[in-house]
């Protein structure tokens, strides 16, 4: 049954998705051409956590790979704005996922999102198929 805490999740979901893309899309396909990450406003974009010590490639490769995580919240978000109990379990695997990304590239927002993201779960799962 679709509810409001179904659309809630799903929109949460598919926020998270977007937001991800947006951002790491563009930096990754800059510190791949330019060899450096890039700034903006002073601050380096996908800096300053536990992933730069591994090195520019890998830090570009595991970016990458975040992207896709991050792009298959699109189909958890799906899944779940039509009310799949099969969406909410993804949803959760892959918010797992993303906490090693959160933490490697140090994105304070990344932890904030999951927090809303899981207690909409919580409140829609009752409503889930």
């Amino acid at each position: 049954m679709h509810t409001s805490t179904t659309t809630i999740a799903a929109i949460l979901f598919f926020i998270d998705a977007f937001i991800w893309l947006v951002g790491l899309i563009p930096t990754l396909v800059y510190a791949f051409r330019h060899r450096v990450l890039p700034t903006l406003g002073g601050i380096r974009l996908l800096g300053g956590g536990p992933f730069e010590s591994l090195g520019l490639d890998a830090l570009i490769v595991t970016g990458v790979v975040f992207v896709v995580v991050s792009a298959l919240k699109i189909m958890a978000a799906y899944w779940l704005w039509n009310a799949r109990l099969d969406g909410a379990i993804f949803g959760l695997i892959l918010l797992g996922l993303s906490v090693i990304f959160w933490y490697g590239f140090a994105l304070p927002i990344g932890p904030l999102l999951g927090i809303a993201e899981v207690i909409a779960l919580i409140l829609a799962w009752s409503s889930l198929q």
